[in-house]
């Protein structure tokens, strides 16, 4: 018996000896895991937050100021050019639509073809209509019953040869733009932005002088109404007054020649093939 509780102490001194470390091990143990985890998790955690920091300072993912002023000018000068095709298409419908009078426009039985005396710009040749729809061109903007009165106007001033061929010349200068420009209007990013400027600012003034155009001739019917210093009575002054406005046109049609050469230049140098 004496022996048994010998044995039995011997047994508990060991254990408790023993119990410290294994319960150091253990905590040890379990401290290098967890530092281990942490260390992992750290590691882990990292490229979320440079994920997330490169998001907001990518210069990628920013608007570059310079493509954003490229898109407005893209923008604007195919706006352009898609309202100034829908013009065309109304004066080519004008031209398809037009009637056996001409609108009222005598003014075109008036002139004929140097090569060919007996051919007026009335006739039904090829020529013939293709000048008639570059005059309606050039008078879009310009109410179509008051084209009668407009031809009236010009051959009472004795103006119908310069007046008439200088109002057809801006039309074709102007159509052959709008032809020029409209299937290319997609391709126009090509073009640096410098270039892109000045395509948008020659088109615009382009089609600013037919606007002035307009408003001239217009001013020239209120004028006739009007009777303003007795052009409808006095055809001397009326073709002083005609003169005047035929002399404006012609400088206006030298503007729009040197605009059409700036378009074609920036059309040949970036595009190369422009028709």
């Amino acid at each position: 018996m004496k022996y048994n509780i010998i044995v039995g102490i011997f047994v508990f001194l060991f254990l408790t000896a023993c119990n410290p470390d294994f319960n150091t091990n253990q905590k040890d143990a379990n401290h290098h895991s967890n530092k281990k985890r942490l260390k992992s998790n750290k590691k882990g955690l990292t490229p979320k937050t440079e994920i997330t920091q490169n998001q907001e300072v990518t210069p990628n993912q920013e608007v570059n100021p310079n493509q954003r002023a490229k898109n407005k000018l893209l923008d604007d000068l195919r706006n352009l050019i898609e309202k100034a095709n829908t013009d065309r298409k109304k004066y080519e419908k004008k031209s398809v639509e037009e009637p056996s009078n001409q609108y009222g426009m005598g003014v075109f039985k008036t002139l004929f073809w140097i090569d060919s005396p007996k051919e007026s710009a009335a006739d039904n040749t090829a020529r013939s209509k293709n000048y008639r729809k570059l005059t309606y061109c050039a008078l879009n903007d310009i109410d179509i019953n008051k084209l009668k009165e407009i031809s009236e106007i010009i051959i009472l001033s004795k103006q119908h040869g310069g007046l008439l061929n200088a109002i057809r010349d801006f039309g074709s200068i102007l159509d052959e733009m709008i032809f020029c420009l409209y299937p290319k209007k997609d391709t126009l990013d090509k073009l640096e932005i410098s270039d892109l400027e000045k395509l948008k600012n020659s088109f615009e003034k382009l089609l600013s002088i037919k606007t002035i155009f307009s408003e001239d001739i217009n001013q020239i019917l209120l004028d006739y109404q009007n009777n303003e210093n007795l052009i409808k009575t006095d055809t001397t002054k009326l073709k002083s007054h005609v003169t005047t406005l035929l002399n404006q046109i012609l400088e206006k049609i030298k503007e729009a020649r040197e605009l059409r050469s700036e378009i074609l230049f920036l059309l040949i140098k970036n595009l190369e093939d422009i028709y």
